[in-house]
């Protein structure tokens, strides 16, 4: 079960980067633009947050149950706070991911309540930056082929 909700984590990870990049994108050509929230920018919203959402169930799965890592670390924190990886998983990885996805979350809501592309464009940006320094790429970029 660790094995496959690792894989499914790290495959939803790409699914995630390339739909924010997109959703960033579109956000930032509205706000430029001035143009209210479309349609289509709501649904993209809608797939980002929705996949955000899965991320965090999965991820939290395995850091509270499945993952010898966390669960190994959570039980010995000081040892585990001596190590760099260790504590990049315990104390860095899921505050700044759950961070990320409540500011997803915040801009999409905004910008719909709005009818501006501005929240989203700001949100999503703050959101996409944070992941991307909050990912362990250290590991493989593709499951099974690390």
């Amino acid at each position: 079960m660790y094995t496959f909700l690792l894989d499914l984590h790290n495959l939803l990870r790409w699914v995630i980067l390339i739909v924010g990049v997109i959703a960033v994108a579109m956000a930032l050509r509205g706000a430029f633009a001035r143009a209210t929230w479309t349609g289509q920018q709501n649904a993209l919203g809608r797939i980002f947050t929705i996949s955000l959402d899965l991320q965090l169930l999965v991820g939290l799965l395995l850091y509270f149950v499945f993952s010898p890592i966390t669960t190994g670390a959570l039980r010995n924190f000081g040892a585990a706070m001596q190590d760099d990886r260790m504590r990049f998983f315990l104390v860095e990885h899921l505050p700044v991911m759950i961070i990320a996805i409540a500011l997803v979350h915040i801009g999409a809501a905004r910008a719909r309540r709005l009818d501006s592309a501005r929240p989203a464009a700001i949100f999503y940006s703050i959101a996409m930056i944070l992941m991307v320094f909050a990912i362990p790429w250290w590991r493989p970029l593709v499951p099974g082929l690390g």
